[in-house]
């Protein structure tokens, strides 16, 4: 196993809407054949000043260029929990020192692209962080950055047709968990 992650090779789980594998090391290529759940991690950050943060996609992406989602995201290798998933997608993607995080809420959900359906089991994470953000250009193409969740809520509202249709669940479980408990924020 070693050897393959050392490879660079990804492999994946199949799983089914309460998260029970079903099958198990398949590549890349082999998944979404038959509308396959896939594990999927979801990240959003916020820095040590409480300013929230989300990515615009590259315009060079196939799904949905240049609509507006989480800082991070992508599917749970077979030997990674979501939280090392998440950790490890977070740093790739951003190149950020992270300190803690919150697994905000975990769902199945099921979306249209551009391109075609997706279903996901997936675990929504939030990361804080020490330092600015540096972004790999090949994947994103902004961070936009907001004074604090609220306002990114508020933009959210106002600008729907900018984001993508993974995105809708995540505001959703992200206001219950903020807005009801961190009410400070």
């Amino acid at each position: 196993m070693l050897k393959w992650i050392e490879n660079n090779i990804e492999l994946f789980d199949i799983v089914d809407k309460k998260d029970n594998i079903i099958k198990v090391w398949l590549n890349e290529k082999e998944l979404h054949l038959n509308n396959d759940i896939t594990r999927v991690v979801t990240t959003y950050i916020f820095d040590k000043n409480w300013y929230f943060y989300i990515a615009q996609r590259s315009p060079k992406k196939i799904i949905d260029p240049l609509k507006y989602e989480a800082p991070s995201h992508w599917r749970v290798n077979s030997w990674e929990s979501y939280e090392i998933a998440s950790k490890r997608e977070t740093i790739e993607e951003l190149w950020v020192k992270l300190t803690k995080s919150e697994e905000v809420s975990h769902y199945y959900t099921s979306f249209n692209t551009n391109i075609w359906l997706r279903q996901h089991y997936k675990k929504l994470f939030v990361w804080y962080i020490e330092d600015s953000i540096n972004f790999c250009t090949k994947e994103i193409y902004n961070i936009k950055k907001f004074n604090n969740i609220n306002d990114f809520f508020n933009f959210y509202k106002n600008n729907i047709e900018l984001f993508s249709d993974a995105i809708k669940y995540d505001i959703e479980y992200l206001e219950k968990y903020y807005l009801k408990e961190n009410d400070n924020l």
